[in-house]
């Protein structure tokens, strides 16, 4: 199918190599668990008598642990995981649970200011050992992302033990694609159209003259970090009311297949406060005109209660 790309700007106001893991026997840097859970061992069963990194009752793990009116739980990983050009990345935990129904998801987030969210597995305990510990294992999409694993159950017991994420075995990935790119340096701005009728408009500028029209603007561009540098802009100094908005239309047709997955990847820079502006990205098929996706920024569903 083939997508074309709209922008909307509304109202405009190292771990390369290394290896995350969290046994929770020594203090957790790696993931941080949030919500309502807690920290026990085989002393003290939440039920499970032993964890699973030591297999003794004096081993530590976490439970899941909702209470009257509350549930939601949360671990994220505290750092990024980087693509590789040579082994992909798998995301493993242990886990036991008394229940039979759905559990948990590992959600994959993206984006600086994670507003991209995709589930890569969802587990329901329909396999799983009813007497001792069981693997997840998870390979990840070979990109920039946070690993998630997102609860909201209203019973116990669930428990976890060993978060980690380390190179896995298997094939090399495939060398990167690139379908498009553009640094408003060269040709490419040719590809990009300010749609007509709108009340914001998109020039493209180098940084010191958009910078004089309007000293929200950043004062260098990010390609070249300097004020010969261009970028392509909103500039809303004259005009800026609730409802106003502005299309920024890529014209070059990108062709994306069942087969395989890509990425899009910006930068981009809100003035003259983050909290008053937006940011909109649409796929819009050429094979239906009228039939409009929204990309990013993804919505987060409420995990608390």
């Amino acid at each position: 199918m083939l997508f074309q790309l709209i922008i909307l700007f509304g109202q405009i106001i190292l771990y390369q190599s290394a290896i995350f893991h969290c046994d929770f026997e020594t203090t957790c840097n790696d993931f941080l668990p949030s919500g309502v859970w807690g920290k026990t061992d085989g002393y003290t069963p939440q039920p499970l008598d032993h964890d699973h990194t030591l297999k003794i009752k004096a081993g530590h793990y976490i439970y899941y642990n909702p209470g009257p009116g509350t549930h939601g739980l949360e671990i994220r990983a505290q750092n990024w995981s980087q693509p590789s050009t040579e082994r992909y990345s798998c995301f493993q935990l242990w886990y036991y649970s008394t229940l039979t129904n759905f559990l948990f998801n590992v959600q994959a987030i993206q984006g600086e200011g994670i507003e991209s969210v995709r589930t890569l597995a969802s587990v329901v305990d329909r396999n799983a050992s009813t007497t001792d510990w069981t693997l997840v294992n998870v390979r990840l999409p070979n990109e920039k992302l946070k690993i998630y694993v997102v609860v909201n159950l209203l019973q116990k017991h669930l428990t976890f033990d060993d978060l980690s994420i380390d190179y896995c075995d298997g094939p090399a990935p495939s060398p990167a694609k690139v379908l498009f790119s553009c640094d408003f340096e060269s040709s490419c701005s040719d590809k990009f159209v300010s749609l007509p009728t709108y009340p914001y408009q998109w020039p493209i500028l180098n940084a010191s003259y958009a910078n004089k029209l309007d000293y929200s603007t950043p004062s260098v561009d990010y390609t070249f970090r300097n004020q010969s540098g261009h970028y392509v802009f909103a500039s809303v100094r004259a005009n800026v009311d609730i409802g106003r908005v502005g299309y920024l239309h890529l014209q070059e047709q990108i062709q994306i297949t069942a087969e395989q997955s890509y990425c899009l990847n910006f930068q981009y820079y809100a003035y003259p406060t983050a909290d008053n502006a937006y940011l909109r990205i649409y796929a819009m098929s050429t094979d239906n005109p009228d039939l409009v996706q929204e990309l990013w920024p993804g919505k987060r569903p409420s995990y608390y209660v």
